[in-house]
């Protein structure tokens, strides 16, 4: 059975007409740390309150470490990983967090796309839509929210042969995201859909288990 490896798909609005952008993780994480959060309802913390009542679906955050390594790439003397390391992949990343309107490459695709002449411009301060995928039953819409990245080797032009990243994001849900963009909004249907299917099965599986 092959092993599946996650990744985080980026892409712009269809306004840009942009392909979707894959960072395949190179090795998958051994942990990811999930937390949920709910926010209550203000005004209702006093005596006699609703104690059941929140403001909304509660918040869903993951965090993971991912290891980059050059490795692999140097032994087959593959010329990208020659000339720059890892720096790419560190690079893609980076580019999930970056302001769609603050792309200078983006800026000269689109030019180039002939989007200028139509007087039009890519919205600034917008980050790309992001989609983590975790295996075929979970992919779900998120934002990234940190990076840390580390990085512990070098070449002898001080290209990263070697980094650690350690990535955090909230997911999206399905009040969360654009109604005019299908594919988030599916995703987000499909995700939580998904999580209550599988919260029935849980007594079934008890049984099966014999507990």
């Amino acid at each position: 059975m092959t092993l599946l490896r996650g990744m985080l798909i980026s892409y712009q609005d269809a306004f840009t007409g942009a392909l979707p952008t894959l960072v395949t993780f190179q090795y998958n994480p051994t942990e990811v740390t999930r937390v949920f959060g709910s926010e209550r309802t203000p005004g209702r913390e006093q005596p006699g309150g609703q104690p059941r009542t929140v403001a909304s679906a509660p918040q869903e955050k993951y965090s993971l470490k991912l290891e980059l390594d050059a490795t692999d790439g140097l032994e087959r003397e593959a010329p990208i990983t020659m000339a720059a390391g890892i720096s790419p992949r560190i690079a893609a990343l980076e580019m999930l967090m970056q302001p769609v309107g603050g792309s200078i490459l983006g800026a000269a695709v689109a030019s180039l796309l002939g989007q200028g002449a139509k007087g039009q411009a890519i919205p600034p301060l917008k980050v790309p839509f992001v989609l983590f995928a975790w295996g075929p039953q979970r992919i779900t819409p998120v934002r990234v929210e940190a990076l840390t990245v580390r990085e512990t080797a070098f070449d002898a032009l001080l290209n990263p042969l070697h980094a650690t990243a350690e990535i955090s994001f909230t997911v999206l849900r399905k009040a969360d995201v654009p109604k005019d963009d299908k594919v988030m909004v599916m995703a987000a249907a499909y995700y939580q859909v998904l999580r209550e299917t599988k919260a029935v099965l849980a007594p079934l599986q008890a049984i099966e288990m014999g507990g």
